[in-house]
């Protein structure tokens, strides 16, 4: 082989490597842009936290959702985040701009803040009160409907935002219309009972075991009061159930407690309790306990096994680059 052809042939593997690299760094590209997270994404999200806490499913209606993605991209564009926008618009004047409720007076509430998913911006900058507040009980507006927006800020960060909306006058009660203006099956749950203000929320009783036991776990703005009432005890009892003092008012989410004691053998499933019935207190009260949730772990198993087949497909690209030039070498 004459040196002219093993310079171009040199030049053609280089090349060719830098070809398979460039594919590779495109892909990882593309892996990247597929990952971002929709408005859509928010709220299914804030969804599923409300089914967990006990509360009905938002709405998600494409015009709060045009609302909210407009708002992210506003707060990219000029860097001034917050809930006041273009030409000073709050987020209900923002969505009144796209139509939603037909001319109709509507009210909306807002959180927005910054991060690298979902999951950071739930439980990290709306992890108090306030923004728990829009997400779950909205100060007992009854929000129908939801909306999410998302823009990159670059460097695997975003601006999130949330939106819940409603009619005035047109308030949940036990059915959330949607776009179409159809409604779902009433849902309301006849074990569980009303708010009792803005900022103590209603509660769900558990259902008792087999045995009689009956436990329940502490959601987001319940209280020694609301939980006692919804099981028709008194603090006293609940508290004696509990091992706690007699002045004792904090409890906490995710805290399990006893609601009765069961006779320790299981009969059969046809058994029912009966529960001690007594007046409440109405004396005494007690205060809601901090939220303390735990960001949930992520999977990325499609992700792992997408590189993985990129790399082998380099790799493979490579190899075959290297044979040429050998090949060419011998001749």
């Amino acid at each position: 082989m004459d040196y002219n052809q093993f310079v171009n042939n040199s030049k053609n593997a280089v090349l060719l490597i830098g070809m398979v690299f460039a594919a590779i760094l495109s892909a990882f590209s593309l892996t990247a842009a597929d990952s971002q997270p929709t408005g859509y994404d928010v709220a299914a999200v804030v969804n599923a936290y409300r089914a967990a806490n006990g509360y009905y499913q938002l709405n998600p209606h494409s015009l709060v959702m045009a609302a909210a993605q407009t708002h992210a991209e506003w707060i990219v564009e000029t860097g001034q985040g917050g809930h006041i926008g273009a030409g000073g618009s709050d987020e209900t004047v923002r969505v009144s701009w796209t139509g939603y409720g037909g001319g109709a007076a509507i009210q909306c509430d807002e959180n927005w803040a910054s991060g690298s998913t979902i999951d950071d911006v739930m439980y990290g900058a709306w992890s108090d009160w306030t923004h728990q507040e829009v997400m779950l009980n909205a100060w007992g507006k009854r929000y129908t409907d939801v909306g999410g927006g998302v823009a990159s800020l670059g460097n695997g960060r975003y601006v999130f935002i949330l939106n819940v909306c409603k009619v005035v006058g047109q308030e949940y009660s036990g059915e959330v219309p949607d776009s179409s203006g159809s409604a779902p099956p009433d849902s309301t749950n006849p074990l569980a009972t009303a708010d009792l203000s803005n900022f103590i929320y209603g509660v769900t009783r558990a259902t008792p075991l087999a045995d009689g036991t009956i436990k329940h776990t502490v959601l987001y703005g319940q209280t020694l009061v609301s939980i006692a009432e919804a099981y028709g005890i008194t603090i006293d009892t609940l508290r004696s159930l509990n091992d706690m003092t007699a002045d004792n008012t904090i409890i906490w989410v995710d805290e399990e407690l006893v609601i009765a004691t069961g006779t320790g053998i299981f009969p059969t499933p046809s058994a029912t309790l009966v529960i001690e019935t007594q007046t409440p207190q109405p004396t005494l009260t007690a205060t809601t306990a901090p939220i303390t949730a735990t960001p949930q772990a992520t999977t990325e198993d499609g992700g792992t096994s997408q590189t993985l087949g990129i790399l082998l497909i380099g790799l493979a690209g490579a190899g075959l680059v290297v044979a040429l030039v050998f090949s060419s070498r011998r001749k």
